[in-house]
């Protein structure tokens, strides 16, 4: 299967923390992108889907991609979507938003969702709430066009939620595969309790738009409130 992550703040970790866990119980797990990544100390660098079957898959995630130096790039999409052919667990990094913890894409070629994508998980970091867009939101420019916000504007609990579920944001190129919305950086009690009310209106927007398949997730990778919802991942796999 394929997971493919969008959004702001804690797609890496929690990319990397998925990895950890399936490779952990035996499945052979490949880590990439469909943009850029920062490169880690171990990848293997490939041109082709077909190399994959040179790798030799342990209890820790293959990370492959393209050497760009300091980032890993991606393969073509076409042979990005071969990937599910010769893994079991196939995790995307599939957008980017320089390290600020929530983002809207841009019009055009934003996200970059392969096809192939079972599952997209929805990131944000709950240190966005209370700051202005200018401030925590990754193209906070479109936030005009899509909410009639400013860059001045402060967001609420409330905004991070209808950013989240938005067809023009979080949800942009989404389609109708499992959701999972994270709210990542909990590591408070005064974070906990804003990612509960972030929680509380990203469920009622996706109810009140139909969204059945989805789940939403609160992360502290600090705090050890780590994600969970693993089952819901590979539901029917």
């Amino acid at each position: 299967m394929m997971i493919s992550l969008v959004g702001g703040g804690g797609k890496t970790t929690t990319m990397f923390y998925i990895g950890n866990f399936f490779a952990n119980t035996g499945k052979k797990v490949i880590i990439t992108t469909s943009t850029h990544i920062v490169k880690p100390e171990k990848f293997a660098e490939i041109k082709s889907a077909k190399e994959l079957c040179n790798i030799s898959f342990g209890d820790e995630p293959v990370v492959v991609g393209i050497d760009e130096g300091k980032k890993l790039s991606s393969l073509p999409l076409s042979e990005l979507e071969k990937f599910k052919d010769y893994a079991d667990i196939v995790l995307v990094e599939a957008d980017g938003a320089k390290r600020l913890p929530i983002k809207i894409p841009r019009e055009e070629n934003e996200p970059v969702i392969p096809e192939g994508s079972d599952v997209c998980i929805v990131c944000m970091g709950i240190d966005a709430v209370g700051k202005t867009l200018k401030e925590k939101c990754f193209r906070y420019e479109r936030a005009y066009d899509i909410f009639g916000w400013k860059g001045n504007h402060i967001l609420t609990c409330e905004d991070a939620a209808r950013i989240l579920t938005s067809k023009s944001a979080g949800l942009k190129g989404v389609g109708d595969v499992r959701t999972v919305f994270v709210i990542n950086k909990a590591d408070s009690d005064t974070d906990l309790q804003k990612a509960l009310e972030v929680k509380k209106y990203t469920e009622f927007y996706c109810k009140e738009s139909g969204l059945k398949n989805f789940r939403v997730a609160i992360t502290s990778y600090e705090s050890n409130r780590e994600f969970c919802d693993f089952d819901f991942l590979t539901e029917g796999k």
